[in-house]
């Protein structure tokens, strides 16, 4: 067993949606969150500053002596380099390992710029699922006005505009490939009423889990769990205590930030 906390990165708010998960079905690990609030949103950033940036949060949680850390965030998994997961603490990327509802003819692949700039959910899901149309739908302001706490209408008339501009209209089912999107699922249903949307949090955890599992390193005793942030805490804290009830949750300061 190994009793020493996980450790899950984001650009924002929206990687709780992971650590959720991960809360709800491993109750007794412990987390270290820590969200680049300051610096959000990273989906309209070029590589080289979104692999930067990365770099500060992971030495970040390594400093905090987690045993594996998740990138709970799309636009972080596919823009940084392969060498980003190599050392000693396992990093785990977003999973792309998803299933779709029966019947689907077209998928709509919703997510930020720089991350459908890479391609990585289209290319290997036409490999998966080749008799299906994927659409990829860069959603341009979307996360930035979920972590602002905008309103529902805002962020569905955001939704629908992309929708329209990349001919989304019609497609069967949605794929949430960036981890706010899950925090307003209203705003996508209102823009897309009838369109189920897959979420992929559950096969993330799954995947860090199974290699925790493999080296028998769950803990063996309830952690305690941390919530940091690089902005102010005005819309983060209230929505970590509402998802995860009475923790800890600071302001903190990353290198260059």
């Amino acid at each position: 067993m190994d009793n020493r906390p996980i450790g899950v990165m984001d650009s924002g708010v929206g990687g709780l949606t992971v650590a959720k998960v991960l809360h709800e079905r491993y109750p007794d690990e412990g987390i270290v969150f820590l969200g680049d609030s300051k610096r959000n949103p990273y989906g309209e950033r070029s590589r080289e500053e979104i692999g930067r940036f990365a770099g500060e949060i992971k030495e970040f949680l390594l400093s905090k002596n987690v045993k594996m850390i998740i990138i709970a965030c799309n636009t972080i998994s596919f823009n940084v380099p392969s060498s980003f997961t190599e050392g000693l603490v396992p990093v785990v990327k977003m999973s792309l390992d998803i299933d779709l509802p029966g019947e689907t003819k077209r998928l709509g692949i919703f997510a930020t710029p720089a991350s459908i700039r890479t391609h990585a959910h289209k290319n290997y899901l036409e490999k998966k699922f080749p008799h299906v149309e994927l659409v990829e739908v860069p959603c341009d302001g979307v996360a930035a006005a979920i972590e602002q706490g905008k309103e529902e209408n805002f962020i569905s008339s955001l939704v629908l505009e992309a929708a329209k501009e990349y001919h989304a209209l019609g497609i069967d089912a949605g794929y949430w490939a960036c981890t706010h999107y899950p925090l307003a699922p209203e705003a996508f249903r209102k823009a897309l009423p009838g369109v189920p949307f897959i979420d992929p949090a559950l096969p993330t955890v799954e995947k860090g889990m199974d290699i925790l599992k493999a080296s028998d390193a769950l803990a063996g005793e309830k952690g305690t769990s941390h919530f940091y942030f690089t902005d102010e805490l005005t819309h983060a804290a209230p929505l970590v205590q509402r998802l995860f009830g009475p923790v800890t949750v600071e302001k903190t300061n990353l290198l260059g930030v």
